[in-house]
């Protein structure tokens, strides 16, 4: 039998790069995607295209680890994309196991001079709403309902054949990247929290209908991360030093200055362990599964501000 194949989305970079590297650790042959769209809005500033991050991706997963692997373009912010995409990796690959659907863009965008612009809710011109809306509903939640949608459809003609042929029906997983911005409040990032919290209910729907056929679809919602995405500016500002911190900074300020229970923020191999775990349970299904260090337990969000200051406060205290 040839080696189980999982296709991840989003995987040119950042989390989808260590997910895909994960589960090509484990003897699966993986298709790396990367989006063939051109999104000057991309807060990301990426000096190689995705096609040239993703083909040397699989050439370096072939290399060192022995696995079949190679690179699939698709913008899954168009209607036919995401099942074009799932149909090429089946027929390049002859199976499918586990599809990771990855692929997500946060709502800021950039204005004509280059610059993100983020407006707090109540002062969001109409028309931005409108962009930021479109953005990341066209990729988070219909790019990942429609990968999810292929995706289902195809696992379950496979274990009908196996079922057909009296053969054990094996187990597939479907896991989608949501985050935990679903339940977490942020005035300028509605729009991304919209779509991943939409995107949950896609999760629960999956799960019924691949039940049957011995097929767990799950969401997998990471916290904040060090990734290329988390790297923008977050107009935070050192009050001693006057330097502005990026995101993943800011929120490793609030993790050191006591906003959840582990101390820092993530890496994308925690959540590529994560997301390879939760695809080989065969018993767990329709589950909204935080991977956030405990960012989201009780009474630990709602102080960020308290827990952000006195953040600033420790880093100013090892600086003497």
């Amino acid at each position: 039998m040839s080696n189980p194949v999982a296709l991840v989305t989003g995987s040119s970079s950042g989390i989808g790069m260590a997910i895909v590297r994960e589960f090509a650790a484990h003897a699966y042959d993986v298709a790396v995607h990367y989006n063939s769209g051109s999104d000057r809005s991309d807060a990301r500033g990426h000096t190689q295209t995705g096609e040239q991050r993703a083909t040397a991706s699989a050439d370096q997963l072939r290399a060192e680890l022995g696995v079949e692997a190679a690179a699939f373009g698709a913008d899954l912010s168009q209607n036919d994309s995401a099942f074009v995409l799932v149909d090429a990796v089946y027929e390049r690959f002859g199976r499918l196991d586990v599809v990771v659907s990855n692929s997500g863009v946060v709502n800021f965008v950039k204005d004509e001079s280059g610059k993100i612009v983020r407006h707090q809710f109540a002062e969001t011109p109409i028309e931005h709403l409108d962009r930021e809306m479109e953005r990341v509903l066209n990729i988070n939640l219909m790019g990942a309902y429609r990968v999810g949608q292929r995706a289902l459809k195809l696992m379950m003609e496979q274990a009908e054949r196996e079922r057909s042929a009296g053969s054990e029906v094996l187990h597939r997983s479907i896991l989608f990247v949501g985050s935990v911005s679903d339940v977490a409040p942020e005035s300028t990032r509605i729009p991304y929290g919209v779509s991943k919290a939409g995107l949950n209910h896609v999760v629960l729907g999956a799960a019924f209908d691949g039940g049957p056929s011995n097929i767990t679809v799950n969401a997998m919602r990471p916290g904040v991360i060090v990734t290329p995405l988390t790297s923008r500016p977050s107009g935070v500002v050192d009050p001693v030093t006057g330097q502005e911190y990026t995101v993943a900074e800011t929120y490793g300020l609030m993790a050191k200055g006591g906003s959840q229970a582990i101390p820092r923020i993530g890496k994308p191999e925690d959540v590529a362990c994560a997301a390879y775990s939760f695809t080989q349970i065969p018993y767990m299904t329709g589950q909204l599964i935080a991977v956030d260090g405990g960012f989201t337990m009780v009474n630990g969000f709602p102080n960020r501000e308290v827990f952000l200051q006195e953040g600033l406060r420790r880093q100013q205290a090892e600086r003497k």
